[in-house]
């Protein structure tokens, strides 16, 4: 009798403990999935916010596969408490800058447009840089249009502007896009015959007082648009340099042979003879010496002759 009572005991407190343990299973059962569906909800904006940075996806996170134990109807639990994941990520996402507050770089408009054909070029480019670099300044394709149009109130750019604009008041769909209208002012304000144009100008170009710098620019950008290259180049560009400088790289040992070697030595040269100039200046004054500083292969001039400017001076 004593043993069937111990055994009924020991049975009571095994079911006792299964009961208790069904319902820690029970209560880990819940938390696990309700960390799974903070975890996929953590996912989802991670995504969002890297996609908002042109980041990659995360690696998404296998869930785990749905558990086939049953549990007693009559059991009864409570969640634990657990940190919301959830919340944490949305805080973090709010504490992102998004797309549309970051700020973008203000770069200069473009000079308005008078219809000057050697402004033309400029223009387009100025435009289109900086409709390409402040997209959030214009919502559709006729803001863009409209822009465009209201820096030209000069000159016959003007003229132009006011004729288009009337037409669009008769509700006439004269530019479906932004690229279309700056064709047309090409078209019409550019030089149609600028490689003429531009032979022209480089046969023509001088240096004068011009630093040899600022020089070389201007006949790059010629001969850039005229199609010069080669030989004949070399020839224009030795044409256009004043006389002092041109004579001194005519008499190097090793003369230059390609236009850039040109444009090199031409540039050395120019400042190492401001070098000598500034130094002989300072020499002349340290030692209270009235020598005049040298001319750059121009023989010295009297003292009742008057001075001309320092580039003219050392190049003539």
């Amino acid at each position: 009798m004593s043993q069937e009572s111990g055994t009924t005991s020991t049975l009571s407190n095994l079911e006792n403990q299964l009961a208790d343990a069904m319902t820690v299973i029970q209560i880990l059962m819940a938390n696990l999935e309700n960390l799974t569906q903070q975890v996929v909800h953590l996912t989802q904006n991670m995504a969002l916010m890297q996609a908002n940075q042109n980041l990659p996806p995360p690696t998404p996170i296998p869930q785990p596969s749905p558990c086939n134990f049953s549990l007693p109807p009559s059991s009864q639990y409570q969640p634990l408490p657990s940190p919301s994941l959830f919340a944490l990520a949305q805080d973090y996402a709010a504490s992102m800058p998004s797309s549309s507050h970051i700020r973008e770089q203000k770069i200069a408009t473009p000079l308005p447009f008078s219809g000057k054909r050697n402004n033309t070029k400029s223009f387009i480019n100025g435009c289109c840089l900086y409709m390409n670099s402040q997209k959030l300044e214009f919502p559709d394709k006729d803001s863009k249009i409209y822009w465009i149009l209201l820096y030209m109130q000069t000159g016959s750019a003007k003229t132009w502007c006011d004729y288009i604009v009337a037409l669009m008041y008769k509700e006439q769909q004269l530019f479906s896009t932004s690229d279309e209208l700056l064709k047309e002012i090409n078209q019409k304000f550019s030089d149609m015959d600028k490689r003429t144009t531009q032979s022209l100008k480089i046969r023509t170009i001088q240096q004068g007082d011009r630093s040899v710098d600022e020089h070389v620019q201007e006949f790059e950008k010629a001969a850039l648009e005229a199609g010069y290259k080669g030989y004949p180049l070399v020839v224009e560009f030795k044409c256009s340099l004043n006389s002092g400088l041109r004579r001194r790289l005519m008499e190097l040992w090793l003369m230059p042979v390609t236009i850039q070697q040109w444009y090199d030595k031409a540039i050395t040269m120019d400042h190492q003879w401001k070098v000598a100039r500034t130094e002989e200046s300072f020499y002349r004054k340290v030692n209270g010496t009235v020598r005049k500083p040298p001319q750059h292969g121009q023989q010295e001039q009297g003292q009742g002759q008057g001075q001309a400017s320092s580039s003219q001076q050392g190049y003539q």
